[in-house]
């Protein structure tokens, strides 16, 4: 059985060598053949890319050169059309192998199973050593927006570990028989960077086959590298929507309840996981067990336990200011902007990012600061919610109806 890696690109070669040198040196133990598509790359991709391939894959390489950019989808498209194998694994450039990462994948498609993705890990950097999940699955919250199950979460966390049928994967690794892919009917072409590889799931479901998740398959990926990446985010939802409402359901409250954690939604209506009270009252004894107060090695500890205990980053951030570490400080508030979402915690991230001169940190503080600011000044969010009530009760998921009637109730609503 043929493996056909399809990889798209658009300039950014120097990503696509890591990607092409890595696959080499984790190479399947299988007949593999390696397609990369570029989008009308004007940076060296557009010379330097036929050679590389060759002196890696020999004549198991080919390198299909568009005169535009089309885009990831009909990219992708055109290479499973050119492909040969019996399976196509469509692959981001921005994604680095690990050894193994393949046979976990394809052990994984039997029976009704259609198609599998890996865990996909941000690698680790800066001063928190820990590798962390980007992709467990892609779930649905309750106002259909996506997001990625426990983003950010230490790929050492017990959750990560558990067997997954999520309802959506990402498609910047994403691996599935030839036919179903056809039998799916490929990518929709309709979509600009975003959106397609939900659909493609939809379908793949719509056949009869099940979706995966295998946390024995690890790649990192650095995500979004491409310039303008999420600049269609906004018409690809409505498309989406437009296309697959009735097939889609919001399911991030129901996977987070799965493995015992609760939905909480911040002032602006935003949801988060967080730890229930009880299993927070257990850890609050734990961290605070001996006399003086936890060190940097205790709050990293605790927050490597359960990246959803609060008090470890308040204290961690304490103890960086007090000895200055900001480029620490800064690492500590951005996980605290994005597990514990609200509008304070992305002001923290902001002031951090710009003491330590972060200018990383500094462009994701400035997103979500904006983000809230625009959030704040809607005048909505009491009537979205009510909606929402009304949507879980048509759902007949009392839960979801609770959760927002409680945010109602808590504003005096």
């Amino acid at each position: 059985m043929r493996l056909s890696v399809i990889i798209p690109v658009f300039n950014k070669f120097s990503l696509t060598r890591d990607c092409l040198h890595s696959l080499r040196e984790h190479a399947p133990d299988t007949d593999m053949e390696v397609l990369v598509v570029d989008n009308g790359s004007t940076d060296e991709t557009s010379f330097a890319l036929a050679p590389l391939g060759a002196e890696l894959f020999g004549d198991s390489f080919r390198a299909v050169h568009l005169p535009e950019n089309r885009n990831f989808g009909p990219a992708c498209n055109l290479g499973a059309r050119e492909a040969e194998g019996d399976f196509l694994f469509f692959l981001n450039n921005d994604t680095v192998l690990t050894p193994g990462w393949y046979p976990p994948l394809e052990e994984a498609l039997t029976g009704d199973c259609g198609a599998v993705g890996p865990l996909l890990m941000y690698p680790a950097e800066g001063p928190l050593p820990l590798d962390r999940v980007q992709h467990l699955g892609v779930v649905c919250q309750p106002q259909l927006h996506f997001c990625h199950l426990y983003e950010f979460f230490p790929v050492t966390h017990p959750v990560v570990r558990r067997p997954r049928s999520p309802q959506f994967l990402t498609g910047a690794a994403l691996l599935l028989p030839r036919r179903v892919f056809f039998q799916a009917g490929l990518f929709h072409e309709g979509y600009i960077n975003g959106a397609e590889d939900l659909e493609l799931c939809v379908r793949v479901k719509k056949a009869g086959h099940s979706l995966r998740c295998v946390q024995q398959s690890r790649i990192y990926h650095l995500q979004s590298q491409t310039p303008g990446r999420h600049d269609h985010e906004r018409d690809n939802a409505r498309l989406f929507k437009e296309r697959n409402l009735w097939d889609i359901y919001p399911d991030f409250h129901l996977r987070l309840k799965e493995d015992g954690y609760e939905t909480a939604l911040n002032e602006h209506l935003v949801p988060y996981a967080r730890l229930p009270r009880r299993r927070g009252e257990i850890l609050d004894r734990a961290f605070g067990r001996d006399s003086t107060a936890p060190d940097m090695a205790a709050c990293l500890s605790m927050m490597e336990r359960e990246p959803l205990y609060g008090p470890a980053y308040e204290r961690l951030a304490d103890l960086c200011e007090a000895e200055n570490d900001l480029s620490l400080l800064g690492e500590v508030r951005f996980l605290q902007a994005r597990l514990f979402p609200c509008r304070s915690a992305a002001r923290r991230l902001l002031d951090a990012a710009v003491r330590a001169d972060d200018r990383r940190l500094r462009r994701e503080g400035e997103r979500l600061v904006e983000f809230y600011d625009r959030l704040a000044v809607d005048p909505d969010l009491p009537a979205m919610a009510r909606e929402m009530v009304d949507f879980g009760e048509r759902l007949e998921q009392p839960g979801l109806s609770g959760l927002y009637a409680d945010w109602l109730e808590g504003r005096g609503l």
